[in-house]
């Protein structure tokens, strides 16, 4: 039995894979820990709900206690007109980074009758939701699992290991945590950091994520993938792009928002796009993008792709791994961008990272050449933990 916590979609996207590999042989229960977010209309989840060993679990709270009447405070608020909701950052990153809305007696029980061997998170959860459930770990000596939040693709420095100590393992996707976080040769050879590649990019799964979203009738016209981060200082500059793009008939635009966010769901990011990412990708004839997890998706399915590497996220001097890879198309700038996207059609191959590029470009971002099975190496150490 295993139990995995969530607080954001992209949390549950990206530990699906596991979930659903681990399912095959094991009861697998997931739980929410955040109460303005639901993710039970999205296709992965739907898809998860109908696995035979997979339970979303609810509620494990004590009824009239505070957290009760919390949650309906919660509940009440979301029906506040959205400008007055968006204006509310404070008050929805306070409740995502500090409120845990469950009842530690109903938690106690509720592993215990089940049986739980592990209990696995997001690298993202906030440190009092992780210190929470660390607490429960070890009172009970169960592992708490961390798996990564993403494939680090800014070459920057987090001052932040002591999250690292409170869990018992951590799964990365690739080599770049150990520049990320400057982990020494005594946590690296502890035990508890594991490199076993991205689970989202196993081909088992992908190939599963494209039954999942069935192919979208269209115009005859090229269809463009766009992917945004609103939060970016370049935003401006993403806006240029698509007010010149929009001038251009021969295009079918579709943008999506990064997803991660703190609003309720009726007011996030994620509940702006027409597609989820995968969906969108799969859709698509050209994915623009900046520097994103999503270009690895994109590569993956052999789909011609511009990366942006002049427009910044989060700071001026930032760089991406993605940075070193001549082989991948670059718009450099407006202009030589616009240009790259009016030249593009869909017979035109060199938009497309041949096959050498791409297996040396996987092996460093997913730990894989695209061929080994990166979930087999999960079910296989959850397997060795929970005995």
């Amino acid at each position: 039995m295993h139990l995995f916590f969530i607080d954001q979609y992209i949390s549950l996207d990206m530990m699906a894979p596991i979930i659903y590999k681990l399912s095959k042989k094991n009861k697998i229960f997931v739980y929410n820990l955040n109460e303005a977010q639901s993710y039970n209309k999205t296709s992965i989840y739907k898809f998860l709900n109908k696995q035979r060993n997979i339970y979303f679990k609810r509620n494990l709270i004590d009824y009239f206690s505070i957290n009760f009447l919390i949650i309906l405070l919660i509940k009440l608020f979301l029906f506040i007109p959205s400008k007055k909701i968006n204006s509310n950052f404070k008050f929805w990153s306070y409740l995502w980074n500090n409120l845990i809305l469950i009842s530690e007696r109903k938690l106690l029980n509720f592993i215990t009758k089940n049986q739980i061997k592990t209990i696995s998170i997001d690298e993202s959860l906030p440190h009092k939701k992780r210190v929470f459930l660390y607490k429960f770990c070890k009172l009970l000596n169960i592992p708490l699992v961390m798996n990564h939040g993403g494939l680090y693709t800014l070459k920057t420095k987090i001052n932040n290991k002591k999250k690292f100590k409170e869990n018992s393992f951590f799964l990365s996707p690739n080599k770049y945590p150990i520049f990320t976080y400057n982990f020494d040769k005594k946590y690296l050879n502890s035990g508890k950091y594991l490199e076993f590649g991205s689970p989202r990019f196993d081909k088992s799964w992908l190939d599963i994520i494209k039954k999942i979203y069935r192919k979208k009738k269209s115009t005859n016209k090229i269809k463009i993938a766009f992917f945004v981060r609103p939060t970016s200082i370049s935003y401006s500059e993403i806006l240029k792009i698509l007010g010149k793009l929009g001038k251009l008939e021969k295009f079918e635009i579709k943008i999506n928002y990064k997803p991660r966010d703190i609003f309720p769901t009726k007011y996030s990011n994620f509940n702006r796009n027409e597609m989820q990412s995968s969906e969108l990708i799969l859709w698509s004839d050209l994915v623009i993008c900046y520097a994103s997890s999503v270009m690895v998706e994109a590569i993956c399915r052999d789909k011609p792709l511009i990366y942006l590497n002049y427009l910044e996220v989060e700071k001026k001097s930032e760089i991406s791994w993605f940075d070193q890879f001549n082989f991948i198309k670059k718009g450099r700038n407006l202009n030589n961008t616009i240009e790259l996207i009016k030249n593009f059609n869909i017979k035109d191959k060199s938009y497309i990272i041949k096959r050498k590029g791409k297996i040396a470009l996987l092996k460093k971002l997913i730990s894989s050449n695209g061929k080994s099975s990166i979930l087999r190496k999960y079910y296989t150490f959850y397997r060795k933990i929970s005995i």
